[in-house]
């Protein structure tokens, strides 16, 4: 992921973003606590194959990562996700920042995917006074997003509010990547956002070539014996056949 971003991003060797990497020695004394003390347990029927970790995984890019006192105490305008085993895959020809600055954007994403959300109707069929309801999930292992959108709308912050409280989000799972396709949709009349297709973005063997509107999943069976390199070198599926490609690091 460092690798692709130092290989493709349109710094212009000018300037660099604060790079900020989660991982378990970044837990807060108050989340760790969370963590090692919770009693939630899943409710019956609510995909049993996904783990607590996982769901706290979802909680923390719905919720902790926005309180976190590395995001409050930095005051960013914008923040960007990309997971351990995200890269993007060529040059980026605009800043993708700048870009939403331009754009006067408040959310931006590069697909989209579908999977069941049920647990989240009850919630927004009340907000949206509506009986049926539709969401459309964020491929959220790559988004951005403007902080102060996330803290200043009303209608997110009582949405986020809902799942959170009781729990609920652990005790369902629901899918961060759906849970930020709801807050669009909760806060459609007043979001500005974009589902850009000219950024090369990877995601394991998730491929979306520039050009592509969504995610293509392509096996290959290199990807995964060069990776034991990637301190060395960076290795990524290029292209729209997702050819394995390294390029040395110096």
């Amino acid at each position: 992921m460092i690798h692709s971003i130092t290989q493709f991003y349109p710094n212009n060797g000018t300037f660099l973003y604060p790079l900020i990497i989660f991982h378990e020695e970044n837990l807060t004394p108050v989340m760790r606590q969370q963590i090692l003390s919770t009693s939630v347990s899943p409710n019956t029927g609510s995909r049993s194959e996904k783990s607590m970790g996982y769901r706290l995984m979802c909680r923390f890019w719905t919720y902790d990562v926005f309180y976190h006192p590395a995001i409050v105490q930095g005051k960013y305008e914008y923040l960007m996700r990309m997971d351990d085993d995200s890269y993007f895959s060529d040059r980026i020809k605009k800043d993708p920042f700048l870009y939403m600055d331009s754009r006067k954007l408040d959310y931006m994403y590069r697909s989209t995917y579908k999977e069941s959300a049920y647990p989240l109707y009850s919630i927004l069929k009340p907000i949206l006074k509506k009986k049926y309801v539709h969401i459309t999930c964020v491929y959220n292992n790559f988004f951005m997003i403007r902080l102060k959108w996330y803290y200043e709308s009303p209608r997110v912050q009582n949405f986020v509010n809902e799942l959170i409280k009781d729990n609920l989000i652990l005790r369902e799972y629901i899918g961060d990547g759906c849970i930020h396709g709801a807050m669009l949709r909760v806060d459609r009349r007043h979001v500005r956002e974009e589902h850009v297709r000219d950024i090369p973005y990877g995601h394991n063997y998730h491929i979306m070539p520039p050009g592509y509107h969504q995610w293509k999943f392509k096996e290959v069976n290199d990807f995964h014996e060069v990776m034991h390199k990637s301190c060395e070198q960076l290795t990524i599926l290029k292209g729209t056949q997702g050819k394995v490609t390294s390029i040395k690091m110096s």
